[in-house]
């Protein structure tokens, strides 16, 4: 890296420390997209590094790509009872004692330029990266920096209206038990002094940002805006030979309906599923196809039409995208971003989306696809109705697809988070005495 008394000119040879919650193995949509970032960052000539929990299944120390990935202990691992998963860890929204002290070693050792934080995870890095002399840009993917479940939905059942203690309290304890209590409890110990040593805040939506589910007003600075991305080669593999042929989960021939993702109320899968239920009712013969996995929850007893697809690989679940007739995420909680639903328009599928969330920023009502209200299963009927019986609105949605999920690659958005890192390390150089508050901003993909 290199500077100049104007503040920092460019990225050559950047030290990046990235922290988060879970990391490979663990695989989901931010362990991949994060995974993905950190090798770009690499094959860019940066020197990248990750920190996170121990893995039961996993070494403490190993180079992936050329990313040195650390997972380093934690005192919350061993109190009984705290994980229903021995590998799908999350850390308190307070210090953890353990992972503090070897994340303060492991900065002795890797001497970042910046560490990129998300998660809870990010308050057990702040402390040692303040007394470190080190600049934090932390990430909300989702509501956690103020909601104990995570997903903003008040004891499992409606949409939250806003953090209150009492209220974050019970609905805490109603979807952990009496672990809940403290979750909720320590969000709001510090007030407004928790985030003060962040430089700065980016989030994956333009309504994760406006809604304040990132951390409030007064905890924050600048809100950048960007959005969780895709890998480039999803656009090729969309309509390239890899899924030219239907996978073996859908219909040979015909119509079909495809969902993807957990199969759980919080995904809106009953209103789906009350939805199609109607649509049957009515005389739509094509079938509902779903691949996910099921959560504890939530169970999905024989239903006329339905397929149920577990264990699906993800060169199976973009085929399935590409050679469906309607795609539908019809989310009932605020998404942080909504990665499936890019990549139904990659594949060239029009979406029929909740009217919430990230979804807002992905599809274009009437551009992309097709809003309905959430937990509306009628609506949401008539919407996929609507785009069965008119071939022309459904080609044009659909044709229109693969520009906007261009606008979500990688390539697209990792200049995006550069940006926040020079503007980050260039605050620092500044000196608190000499940084301004700047207003909520939004870097649109």
């Amino acid at each position: 890296m290199t500077s100049s008394p104007a503040g920092i000119e460019r990225l050559d040879g950047l030290r990046i420390l990235h922290a988060m919650d879970s990391f490979l193995p663990n695989v989901g949509g931010l362990e991949l997209s994060i995974a993905a970032l950190a090798r770009m960052q690499v094959r860019r000539g940066r020197v990248v590094a990750m920190a996170t929990a121990r893995h039961p299944d996993a070494p403490d120390r190993e180079d992936l790509d050329g990313v040195e990935v650390h997972r380093l202990p934690m005192a919350m691992a061993h109190l009984p009872g705290a994980y229903a998963s021995p590998t799908h860890l999350f850390f308190p929204p307070v210090p953890d004692p353990l992972f503090t002290r070897a994340f303060a070693d492991l900065l002795r050792r890797f001497r970042p330029d910046v560490i990129h934080a998300r998660g809870w995870i990010l308050y057990s890095v702040l402390g040692p990266a303040h007394r470190a002399g080190v600049p934090v840009v932390a990430s909300a993917h989702d509501h956690s920096q103020v909601c104990a479940n995570k997903v903003m939905l008040y004891r499992g059942n409606s949409v939250c209206s806003g953090p209150a203690l009492t209220k974050c309290i019970g609905c805490a304890r109603s979807h952990y038990g009496l672990k809940g209590i403290p979750l909720a409890a320590g969000l709001y110990q510090l007030g407004s002094r928790r985030h003060r040593d962040v430089a700065l805040w980016t989030a994956t939506s333009s309504a994760l940002a406006a809604r304040g589910s990132a951390p409030r007003l007064a905890d924050r600075g600048a809100m950048t805006v960007i959005p969780t991305f895709i890998d480039d080669d999803l656009l090729e593999l969309a309509r390239d030979e890899r899924t030219a042929q239907r996978p073996d989960f859908v219909p040979t021939t015909g119509p079909y309906l495809f969902y993807a993702g957990a199969l759980g109320a919080h995904k809106g899968v009953d209103v789906l599923l009350d939805a199609y239920a109607r649509l049957r009712a009515a005389g739509v013969d094509a079938p509902l196809v779903l691949a996910g996995l099921p959560r504890d929850d939530f169970s999905i007893e024989d239903r006329p039409g339905v397929v149920v697809a577990t264990q699906v690989p993800h060169q199976a679940v973009v085929a399935a995208w590409r050679h469906a007739t309607v795609g539908v995420v019809p989310s009932v909680v605020p998404e942080g971003f909504g990665r499936v639903a890019v990549e139904c328009l990659a594949a060239g599928t029009p979406c029929v989306v909740s009217a919430l969330g990230g979804l807002l920023d992905i599809v274009g009502d009437g551009v992309e696809g097709l809003h309905v209200r959430p937990g509306d299963a009628a609506e949401l009927a008539r919407a996929i109705q609507r785009l069965l019986d008119d071939d022309g609105l459904r080609s044009r949605l659909g044709a229109a697809g693969p520009a906007k999920a261009a606008q979500f690659t990688l390539s697209r958005v990792a200049p995006q988070v550069d940006a926040v890192y020079l503007q980050a390390l260039s605050r620092h150089v500044a000196g608190p005495a000499q940084r301004q508050p700047t207003e909520r901003k939004g870097v649109q993909a």
